[in-house]
């Protein structure tokens, strides 16, 4: 990979392994006895809770892979059959990144584990971004340039 260039591409999730199966084993794994909720794929994407289902990407760094995870509605993407309501005040941070990341991190299309970047774009060139396991603020930049007009982001975080 030549410095500055990346290599990104759409991730669709199969469907195997369930992630409801790897969200139990990283539980297990991480000592948690039971959880409420766990990403699925619903409707192309990687739904997790009451959130709409997010679209994925990933590439990969000197160090591993990485999935970034950004809601459709934000990069002005229709999804078929998802809802167009306006996502919730506070939901990158109400978000429970670890109950969501560790299963997706853990899938075996990312052989060696990855992380996972979870992206909020409240407008204009800003986006906010929560991060489980190591930045990557320059892919996730490029997975953002891929999936707008805007060439230029600033990463709030």
């Amino acid at each position: 990979m030549l410095d500055g260039m990346w290599t990104v591409e759409p991730w669709l999730p199969p469907d195997s392994p369930d992630l409801a199966h790897l969200a139990m084993e990283a539980a297990d794994e991480a000592g948690i006895a039971s959880l409420r909720a766990w990403p699925e794929i619903r409707k192309g994407g990687v739904a997790f809770g009451d959130l709409p289902p997010f679209l994925g990407w990933r590439g990969r760094t000197e160090a591993g892979w990485h999935l970034v995870l950004l809601q459709a509605r934000e990069v002005g993407a229709l999804v078929p059959g998802a809802r167009t309501a306006a996502l919730p005040e506070g939901w990158l941070e109400a978000l429970d990144l670890q109950t969501l990341a560790r299963p997706l991190a853990r899938h075996p299309d990312f052989p060696g584990g990855a992380s996972v970047h979870v992206v909020h774009l409240p407008g204009g060139e800003n986006a906010r971004v929560r991060t489980f396991g190591t930045p990557a603020p320059g892919l996730v930049a490029e997975v953002l340039k891929r999936t707008s007009h805007i060439q230029s982001w600033h990463l709030a975080d």
